[in-house]
Formats: structure tokens, C-alpha cells, sequence
């Protein structure tokens, strides 16, 4: 593996290492809104963990108390137990190497999952390895995480799906029992057709709550939104009961 980076979130509070350019899967946005959108809970699951961002930004955040992980990528494996140590967590991050549909997986309080967004076969496929293991369902579908995460746990499964994945995503949580509780549209700039939705999954829930879309830009350029932009500039939080 190169030499990885040393990057941040959070106004550079949470540091985080990940593969170099061009070399392996380097995060984006959705981890962060997602790590917002989802729940509290004491014990949380996270399912193809990537360098870790997803389950740290929640310890970061006060939104769980310790962090399951689970990762089939050695080196991103390897990157987010040392995230761990980096910011302290490595007493409340736990970090199992192995693909989800055969690794021995804990119960947990809650669920979350940043899913590969396209299909197998379906889009450009990446010409790094670990682009594509992350990008696409090389080894892992929609179904096994949805499955996965309902028998893992009888609390809240949250998620970040591309739009066109909300309906079958949806469906397969009912098929499941696992009704929709909140989703929330995530919306490139206003007036603009949704990308990605953030979906929180529960038991046995039978009422949706459709929140206001999220708006990642302004109207011109690079810059974000006013609130994307103040839960990036979020503060750690030190995680008391939850």
C-alpha cells in the first residue's frame, strides 16, 4: 500500500488516515451526514467500515458510546484501528477484518451502513481494487446488508443510499419487518433532483417521518450549504449515557 494521507473532519479535530489518491477508497461526505442523521445508541454496529470514518465521526459526535466495526479490506482495516488509537477511540472501536456475510457479528443497540452504491457490473468500474471492492457489490449486495444489519440488531438501522436505490432499499427493510421510521433527501443544491437519502430503519415501525431535504451546496460553486457547513465545524463530544 502507499503511504497513505493524513486528513481530517470536523473542523480537523478528527483525524483520519486513508489511502493516497489513485491508490484505494478515500471517503467523502456521506459518512458525516450520516453519522448526524443517525440515532444515539450505547453500542452501535458499523458495517463495511472503510478507514473507520463512519463509527469514529459517531464516537466523535457522542452518538454511541463504543463501535463494532467491520471491514473486508486489510489495509482499510489496518487505516481505521489506527484512526482509533489517533484520536483516542481504541478503547471503544473494535475492528474485525472479514467479509460481512461470513464473519461472526455482535449483537448491537443500533445499526449503520454506507453500502457499495452501484450494482455488480453496473457503472465505470474503478481501476484501483479497492475503489471498485468499495464501489460496487463485489462482495456484498444491498441484500446482505440489509440483512446482515436487521439480524444484528432490534434497535435503529440507519443508511446513506443513491435515490435510485430508496424504493428497492425500502422494500427490502418491509420484506424484513423492519418498517421505515425518517428519511431525509440529500439534494446537491436547492431545486435540484435528490442524490443520495439518508434512511433510519426500525422493528416493527409503521409511521415514515420525511424530513426536510439537506442541501450539500449554496448556489454557485464548491462552497457548502450554512448547515452542512456547521456539521462539518461540529465539536467533540464526550458520550454520556445514552
Amino acid at each position: 500500500m502507499s503511504e497513505p494521507t493524513r486528513d481530517a473532519l470536523f473542523a480537523g479535530e478528527l483525524v483520519l488516515w486513508q489511502p493516497a489518491r489513485g491508490k484505494g477508497y478515500r471517503f467523502n461526505l456521506d459518512p458525516a451526514l450520516l453519522a448526524h442523521f443517525a440515532p444515539r445508541a450505547a453500542h452501535v454496529l458499523d458495517l463495511g467500515a472503510g478507514c473507520g470514518v463512519l463509527g469514529l465521526s459517531l464516537l466523535f459526535l457522542g452518538k454511541a458510546e463504543r463501535v463494532t466495526a467491520v471491514e473486508i479490506q486489510s489495509d482499510l482495516a489496518e487505516l481505521a484501528g489506527k484512526n482509533a488509537e489517533e484520536n483516542g477511540f481504541q478503547d471503544r472501536f473494535e475492528i474485525l477484518r472479514g467479509d460481512l456475510r461470513d464473519t461472526t457479528l455482535p449483537m448491537a443497540d443500533a445499526v449503520v451502513f454506507n453500502p457499495p452504491y452501484f450494482r455488480a457490473g453496473a457503472g465505470r468500474i474503478p481501476p484501483e481494487s479497492g475503489r471498485h471492492i468499495a464501489r460496487h457489490e463485489a462482495h456484498g449486495t444491498l441484500v446482505d446488508f440489509v440483512d446482515s444489519a436487521v439480524e444484528r440488531t432490534e434497535g435503529s438501522i440507519a443508511a446513506i443510499v443513491p435515490h435510485d436505490r430508496f424504493d428497492e432499499t425500502c422494500e427490502l427493510f418491509v420484506a424484513r419487518r423492519a418498517g421505515i421510521a425518517r428519511c431525509r433527501e440529500v439534494l446537491p443544491r436547492e431545486n435540484t433532483a435528490a442524490g443520495h437519502v439518508l434512511i433510519e430503519a426500525r422493528h416493527g415501525a409503521t409511521r415514515r417521518a420525511d424530513e426536510p431535504p439537506l442541501i450539500v451546496h449554496g448556489e454557485e460553486g464548491r462552497a457548502f450549504s450554512p448547515e452542512v457547513r456547521a456539521l462539518l465545524e461540529s465539536q467533540k463530544v464526550e458520550c454520556g449515557g445514552v
